[in-house]
């Protein structure tokens, strides 16, 4: 069997789940217990994905003639649609219209002129590409693969712009914003982008574009379904977000690429309040959800 074949592929999403908790990607892919269920959200979020991808790379390639000409809202319930059918996900009709009525919302807010114009002018940018491929060699015989959502450039400066779209029920808020674990994803993307590239990091910007499924209630100020973040992306925070990736790359694999199996490499950490336990679907069952570590959380 060829080195290629044995390489390993990691993804932001293992990273993720590394660093909220090292002991839940031990089970996941160490031990081989990781189950992935696809749920009405995936199904949502690729179907508004796919829509709003097609109206931007039409709108810089063609026009914003042939862009508005696009029945997005149909094109979104078809995707959706589909997805459904695929995954077989158990869904009821009551909830099913729930998500194509936020869809609609969504698209139609997307796609309104004002901002159309405020996010994505049309004589600003160069279509760059999207779900852009990036498979880069790690080290530990590992490779880091990623899909880039939307990439543009700016005409006057040469900068480029990567943005990574993101549907929420809600906003995302402060604790969301100031978590490493979530903003890391682009910087990763910002990294391996330059390097594959050979653009300097200086000339890249990130961002997440977030698009709200519902907006709140019984409010007087005005609202908006579109909430960008950008997170801090200067060369030291890129830097230092590199370094812990490796360190992830170096506890979790050996040279050859097989998963190192030292237990001790891999701590519970369940975090303020159980918050990495919440959700995780080894908890009560594979795992105690007792920390390791009871004087101090893991330093990133």
């Amino acid at each position: 069997m060829s080195e290629e074949v044995k390489k390993k592929r990691v993804s932001y999403s293992q990273f993720s789940n590394w660093f909220n908790c090292p002991h839940r990607w031990y089970l996941d892919f160490v031990k081989g217990l990781r189950k992935y269920d696809d749920s009405v959200h995936t199904c949502f979020g690729t179907a508004v994905h796919e829509t709003i991808q097609l109206y931007i790379e039409t709108l810089y390639k063609k026009s914003v003639a042939d862009a508005d000409d696009f029945d997005l809202n149909e094109k979104f319930k078809v995707k959706f649609d589909e997805e459904i059918a695929r995954t077989k996900i158990l869904i009821t009709e009551l909830e099913k219209q729930e998500f194509i009525k936020d869809g609609k919302n969504i698209i139609t807010s997307f796609s309104n002129v004002s901002n159309r114009i405020k996010h994505f002018p049309s004589n600003r940018y160069e279509f760059i590409a999207v779900e852009d491929e990036i498979v880069m060699p790690i080290k530990n015989n590992v490779d880091f693969v990623c899909y880039i959502d939307l990439i543009l450039k700016d005409k006057s400066s040469g900068r480029y712009r990567i943005i990574d779209i993101k549907t929420s029920t809600n906003a995302w808020n402060q604790a969301q914003k100031d978590d490493p674990a979530k903003f890391s994803q682009v910087l990763l993307y910002k990294a391996f982008f330059s390097k594959k590239y050979n653009v300097p990091m200086n000339m890249i910007d990130v961002e997440f574009f977030i698009l709200k499924r519902k907006l709140y209630e019984g409010v007087s100020y005005p609202q908006s379904r579109i909430q960008t973040f950008i997170p801090k992306h200067t060369e030291k925070a890129v830097t230092n977000i590199l370094s812990i990736f490796s360190q992830f790359i170096g506890d979790c694999f050996k040279t050859d690429g097989t998963f190192n199996d030292d237990l001790k490499k891999y701590p519970k950490i369940p975090g303020k309040a159980k918050k990495n336990c919440k959700y995780c679907p080894h908890k009560k069952i594979h795992c105690d959800a007792k920390a390791d570590f009871t004087n101090k959380e893991l330093d990133y």
